[in-house]
């Protein structure tokens, strides 16, 4: 019975370099593991997106991943916080602009395809519940270029998807890191100072 034990003990500990090996090589083509954050919101509406966008998919899953509700609307945030208004803790991130490319960055003497660039790109902006602005109008893009070679073109395609989704992991990486730094303060929108009362209208009244 001894024996069996050590060998499954050896066993392991050989198996656990190559598991160490392996969440390196992952941690270096900007794979990282889903990890929650503390957010100060609790409800949140995505809008603006492009029709089945993936990035709106995975921030979605990255939102839930952190304890915040994902609304279709501002009615189910209501629903969800059982209150008649639409309570502070709800935001709303709305994407100006969703975008991804393909884009040929250079060509041989031959004009064949040497290299391509795989570009991914978000504008948003982040609204509090009552519409005011929270977060002004910001722009994440990343881009990485990618060898081509035509021989090989079934395994760059694959190698092209791989790398779309890596931005787009990055991306939604540091938008989750900027909704992060949302204080419970800034949920609600600055009372607007009273206008100063004008010399005139003090004037005549005293005058009365």
């Amino acid at each position: 019975m001894v024996m069996p034990m050590q060998r499954r003990h050896f066993l392991s500990l050989l198996g656990a370099p190559a598991g160490a090996a392996a969440l390196a090589t992952l941690g270096g083509c900007g794979f990282e593991l889903r990890q929650g954050y503390a957010m100060a919101f609790r409800t949140i509406q995505l809008t603006g997106f492009t029709a089945n966008s993936p990035l709106a998919t995975e921030l979605a899953r990255a939102l839930e991943a952190s304890g915040v509700q994902v609304t279709e609307s501002t009615l189910q945030a209501v629903r969800a916080a059982s209150s008649v208004m639409v309570p502070p803790s709800h935001i709303e991130l709305n994407a100006l602009t969703d975008k991804r490319e393909t884009l040929v960055s250079a060509k041989t003497a031959f004009g064949q395809v040497r290299t391509i660039t795989a570009r991914t790109t978000l504008r948003f902006q982040v609204k509090r519940s009552d519409g005011s602005i929270l977060i002004p109008a910001s722009d994440v893009v990343l881009a990485r270029d990618l060898s081509y070679n035509e021989r090989d073109a079934l395994a760059k395609q694959d190698e092209s998807a791989a790398l779309n989704r890596a931005l787009q992991n990055d991306i939604v990486g540091q938008v989750m890191r900027r909704l992060a730094a949302i204080r419970p303060d800034q949920l609600v929108a600055p009372a607007e100072p009273a206008p100063p009362r004008s010399s005139v209208s003090a004037a005549s009244g005293a005058t009365r």
